[in-house]
């Protein structure tokens, strides 16, 4: 009498659920990063909710940022160094 778990997540035809996948995907950085509109995040959180893809997804990217960001440390680098920096790319454009 379990309920197997394609029962408590049922599918969406493959196409719909692909297209679906696909937007999450391309949300990962907005939501992440909290840039992502109202309606985006309703969206991103109905559907990783649904689809234990996506959610994996999620947390791996929110776990790949954190190990990131946690190991940065900002260098304040002398004006000098900003200068011929800035003027190697100007070189280059």
């Amino acid at each position: 009498m379990e309920a197997k778990f394609t029962e408590a997540y049922p599918k969406a035809p493959d196409a719909a659920r692909e297209a679906e996948c696909g937007r999450v995907s391309d949300m990962l950085d907005l939501m992440i990063d909290g840039e992502a509109s109202s309606e985006e995040q309703r969206f991103f959180n109905d559907h990783i909710e649904e689809c234990v893809n996506c959610f994996e997804n999620h947390q791996k990217q929110k776990l790949l940022k954190g190990l990131v960001s946690g190991h940065l440390k900002r260098v304040i680098v002398p004006q000098s160094l900003v200068r011929s920096i800035k003027a190697r790319i100007q070189e280059t454009l």
